[in-house]
This record gives structure tokens, sequence and C-alpha cells, in this order.
């Protein structure tokens, strides 16, 4: 009896509660160092930066320590309107002015504001960009720059567009003080006029962007490369009908990355870059265009069309079909020792209209090639052709531009009579091992292309058709078709879509 009590005191024991206070809230941003804070507002424009500075009073100043300074003439129109309005492509956009008018501050006001006070900062900024395309003011543009060049300015890029004829002609102290200056992108109603003195330049320039901009003299362009002895990407727009002398000289010991697009009739083109890597060629190839120490380019692309023109009158404004189309071949020569090749359909057009070329170059080293098909080309002599002079390709894109091409099931758009018949291109029997065909249209020769490959490639892995939209029996009857043909390559699988 004496042990049952003593069991049952102990079970009536009283149960501990605890006491669970609820969590505090605790601001760990805010408690960071203002070094900090100022890198992770440098991955916001300007705009979103000052609109911490309502947070609290520990950050009402912390984005004046922020090094870049981002101005849209766009952003700062909509500044004070609900984040609820749709998005807009750069061409859509409306203009901001009714809106800064509507609350009565212009665009260099809140520029020239927020300069002002970032003032206080005793770091001068690393970055500004300034994109100003409404109303824009010159004098403003001047001031502004000539007060972000600082000792250890890195990035200028400056997109701005002013009523014809207007211009804004960039300061001589930008290539006199910007020994730090890593990239520099210019867009629109800029001229350049650089000095002529080689103790004035960019030391440290890397990237160059100049996008439908104007050269003061025909030497300006090549002036200005000359300032950059380090220089590693450079795109190039030139665009409109430029009277007098255009000369483009590329002489750049350094540079590895070229985007060159040009759409005038009459220039002269220089390209020696004997480390460039990469090449992307857009607008009409001129006659005098020469090309020299190429020997490690990796990848090329070729858009010989024109926005303006189509390639039939860009070719009969030069000198006829065949003699743009030699052209085109003299251009591919150059590029000989490339790994990757894309050509657009109005270049391989260009290429079949002087199939007759002498000697074609070979590319012993080109692994990948995008091949792009269009209406007027006889695909039948330039694509075997291609591959014989490509003994290694491993990969072959076969892009169809459905727009330029007949578009009827039962219609030909190309002959395949002699194709891959009897003298079968060396990659196809022993290094293709990809085939894509793009822009595929359920007609008959193209189904009869992708047989001849299936049956002539005895390493391939992956033959893929992507197709445009088809009814559902135009996808049975062409997956039946595809997985009826017999296949060279027992470890060949088969994807459409």
């Amino acid at each position: 009896m004496a042990k049952s009590k003593s069991t049952s005191k102990r079970s009536k024991k009283p149960i501990l509660k605890l006491n669970r206070k609820k969590p505090i809230a605790v601001d760990w941003i805010s408690d960071l160092p203002d070094s900090l804070l100022s890198h992770i507002l440098s991955f916001l424009t300007t705009k979103d930066a000052v609109v911490t500075s309502i947070l609290s009073s520990r950050w009402k100043t912390l984005w004046t320590l922020v090094p870049n300074l981002d101005f849209d003439d766009y952003e700062v129109g909509f500044l004070r309107i609900s984040s609820s309005l749709p998005s807009y492509s750069t061409w859509q956009r409306p203009s901001p002015l009714p809106l800064l008018k509507r609350y009565r501050f212009t665009f260099p006001h809140i520029v020239s504001r927020v300069w002002s006070l970032r003032n206080a900062n005793p770091n001068p900024p690393k970055k500004f960009r300034l994109r100003w395309q409404n109303d824009c003011d010159p004098i403003h543009v001047d001031t502004w720059l000539r007060t972000a060049i600082t000792r250890g300015f890195e990035v200028l890029d400056l997109d701005i567009y002013l009523p014809l004829p207007d211009h804004f002609i960039l300061p001589f102290t930008l290539f006199n003080h910007c020994k730090t200056l890593a990239v520099l992108k210019l867009t629109g109603s800029i001229v350049l006029d650089p000095p002529s003195s080689s103790a004035m330049g960019f030391p440290s320039l890397k990237v160059l962007h100049l996008h439908l901009v104007e050269y003061a003299n025909p030497g300006s362009f090549s002036r200005l490369l000359s300032c950059c002895p380090v220089l590693q990407d450079l795109a190039v727009q030139i665009l409109g009908n430029k009277d007098g002398e255009n000369n483009f000289k590329i002489i750049v010991p350094t540079l590895k990355r070229l985007q060159f697009c040009i759409h005038i009739p009459n220039y002269k083109l220089e390209i020696n870059a004997p480390c460039l890597e990469y090449l992307y060629f857009v607008g009409n190839i001129g006659k005098h265009v020469l090309l020299a120490n190429l020997s490690n380019l990796v990848e090329a692309v070729l858009e010989t069309s024109d926005s303006y023109l189509s390639v039939r009158c860009l070719t009969e404004l030069f000198d006829g079909f065949q003699e743009y189309g030699k052209r085109v071949w003299a251009f591919l020569r150059a590029l000989y020792n490339v790994k990757s090749l894309h050509l657009d359909s109005s270049t391989t057009e260009c290429l079949c209209n002087a199939i007759d070329f002498d000697d074609p170059p070979m590319f012993h080293k080109l692994a990948y090639l995008n091949f792009g098909y269009g209406h007027h080309c006889l695909m039948e002599n330039v694509l075997p052709l291609l591959l014989h002079q490509a003994p290694k390709l491993a990969v072959l894109i076969f892009d169809k531009k459905w727009r330029n091409c007949c578009v009827d099931e039962g219609r030909d758009c190309f002959s395949l009579e002699k194709m891959f018949c009897e003298d079968i291109p060396e990659c196809l029997s022993s290094h293709l091992r990809t085939f894509h065909f793009q822009g595929f249209h359920r007609i008959k020769d193209e189904l009869e292309l992708i047989r001849r490959i299936l049956k002539c490639a005895g390493v391939l892995k992956t033959m893929s058709v992507s197709s445009y939209p088809l009814t559902s029996e135009g996808k049975v009857y062409v997956l039946n078709e595809l997985l009826k043909f017999p296949r060279l390559s027992s470890t060949c699988r088969i994807a459409f879509n």
C-alpha cells in the first residue's frame, strides 16, 4: 500500500509549461556595413537605388555611396506611376514627356539634382550610363560627362538622340583623363573626333561599342582604335548613306570579339586581328574588303542580308549575282580555320549564285555548320560542296526559313536528284554525329533530304526535326515516314517536335 501511494504521488507532479514568446523581428540587412550595402544597391538602377532612401534614416543617404549612375529618360518619366503599367520594348516605348510635365519636373532637373546630392560622397563614380532620347540637350550631357570623368572612372554608356542636324561631340578631356576606362559604349547622335596624339587615349579600354555614331573625318575611326592598345571586344554598326570616303581599318593585335554591321554601298574594310576568336558580320560585302591574320578564329556568323534591300536588289546594285557571290566566297576563304560557322539564308543564296567559284576554301577544323536555306537557293549545289570542304564536320543544322520558301506540301523546293548518290562527303560517312532540320514543312524533298542523310551518315547519333505547326494527322504521317527510313548508323535516334 505504501508503494502504491508513493507511485500515485509521483504521477500527480505538475507539468511545466513553456512560455513561448513571439519572435522579435531583426533588421539584419540594415546592420550590414555601408560598403556592402552600397555594393548591393549597385545592381539596381539609380532610380531604384534612390527609392530605398525612404526605408529609414539609415538608408536615407546610402544610395549616394553607390559607384554606378544609371539614368534613363523613359524610366524617370514613369517614376511616380504605378508599376502595374504594361512593359514595352525599346522601340514601342511611349514618350515620357507628358508624365514629366504632369508632375512639373524635367529629366535634366532630376539628373542634376541627383548629381548635386551625390557630390557629398568623397568616392567618385565608376560607371555612368545615360539614355536620353526625348528633347536631349547636348549642354547638359557635356556637363554631366565632365563631372563623371574622374580618377578611377571605368564604364561609360551613352545612348542619346538629338534632332537633326544637332549632334554631340565627345570632349577631349575624355581621351586625356580616362586612363582607367575599361568599357565605352556610344549610341546615337555622337560625333567622334579622337586626337592624333598617341599619348592621349584609353590604355585600359577592353570593350568598345559604336552604334550609329558619326565620325568627324575618314581617319577618325582608325585613330580611335589606335587609342585602345588592349582592346578585346569591338562592336560597330554603320547605317545610312555615307557620302565621301568610308575607310574602316581594324588592325588590333589584342582583339578577340568583333561584331561589324554595315549597310552602306561604298566602303573599304580591312580586318587584321591575329587573336580574334569570334566574328559576326552583317550587311553587304563591298568590293574592297581585306581579311588577314584570322588563324585563331573559332566562331563566325555571316549574314549578308540587308534590312533595306533584298538580296536580288543588292546584287544588282553591285556587279550582278555571280560577281557578288564570288565576294562572299572570297570572304569565307579568310575564315578557313573556323570551328563553328553560321550562314544565313541570304548568304547561302549568294554562294549559290557563284557556284563555279574557283578553288573554294577548305575548312579542316570546321565541326559545326548552321546552313540557312531560302527559296532562291540552289541548295543541292552549294550544300554538298560545303560538306566536301569540311571533312571533320560533326554537327549540321539545316535552317529553313519558311517565310522565304514554298509551302505547298506536294511542291518541290529543291532538287535532290544527284545529292549524296555517288560522291559522299567524308564528314557525312565518318564524322557527322548530329543533324537538325529546323523549319520542316512536310514537303517531299525535305523528307528525301532526311532519308539520304540517314542512309549515308555512318556514325550519326541524333537526327532531330523541328516542324512548323502541323495537324495531328500530319504529325503522325511525318513520324511514321521518318521511322521507315533505313539508317546506316545503328545508334541513331530520331526526334520530331
